[in-house]
């Protein structure tokens, strides 16, 4: 099986995964809960865990709430509680290859600003696979990341950055979620490509602290993070989304 058949099929297999745990993701569960489902679903799907496979990690997700930007360890017993925002970063190893995808929602009643931050988010990731086209450069992906989201008044994180994926969970090129100038110094984007598109942002200044843990990534002010994510392949008119179903079709 070649990478992008083992690919689509992956992706495939992770985008069922990642549906099942959008609506599993309610009021009463824990992380640990959503680890475990994760853990079975995947095994079920007949793949492997991918973060498994990052030196040191031993987890099936990362899990973070509320000023959780990334990398959250999902041991927490603690039910989810209304109100609370949500990110499940979840990913799959198929015949020797990665997909990788992410969520951020609120569990319960969702308040109006924690709508429109989500919105943001997701108009900002819509943009970005927009500008994945031969011909484009890694830097239109971002550019379309960092002004949709400062249009609403938000900022993209600037150390972390989406990834090319394939063989390794994290692989060339880096997609950083603010504008890179001038573009044409960032990559082509090639066809063939197989790419993690992720917006990674956060309610007021990007500022990050890392947890004692020295896993989980927060935001330095306390403020609400999300993050957004579908694995693609560059198409010669454009991409495709593997990770089906997307994330525009699950929320």
């Amino acid at each position: 099986m070649n990478k992008i058949s083992a690919m689509t099929t992956g992706g495939a297999m992770l985008g069922r995964v990642r549906a099942a745990l959008y609506e599993y993701t309610q009021v009463g569960i824990s992380p640990s809960e959503i680890e475990s489902r994760a853990r079975k679903l995947i095994k079920a799907e007949g793949a492997e865990l991918s973060f498994t496979k990052v030196p040191g990690y031993s987890w099936a997700t990362c899990i973070n709430l509320n000023d959780g930007v990334v990398h959250g360890i999902p041991t927490s017993t603690t039910p989810l509680k209304s109100g609370d925002l949500v990110t499940v970063d979840v990913g799959v190893y198929y015949k020797g290859y990665h997909t990788d995808a992410a969520f951020t929602k609120v569990v319960g009643t969702a308040s109006p600003a924690q709508i429109r931050f989500l919105k943001a988010g997701m108009e900002g990731l819509k943009n970005a696979i927009s500008a994945v086209k031969p011909g484009n450069y890694i830097g239109d992906i971002s550019a379309a990341m960092d002004t949709t989201v400062k249009k609403y008044g938000y900022s993209c994180t600037k150390e972390l950055t989406g990834h090319g994926v394939g063989r390794e969970l994290h692989e060339e090129p880096m997609i950083s979620n603010v504008i890179v100038s001038p573009k044409e110094k960032t990559p082509l984007i090639q066809v063939g490509s197989t790419l993690a598109i992720e917006i990674i942002y956060v309610e007021g200044k990007p500022s990050l602290v890392m947890e004692d843990d020295n896993w989980t990534i927060s935001t330095k002010d306390g403020k609400m993070a999300a993050v957004h994510e579908e694995t693609v392949v560059v198409t010669d008119d454009g991409c495709s989304i593997l990770t089906t179903p997307t994330l525009f079709q699950i929320t």
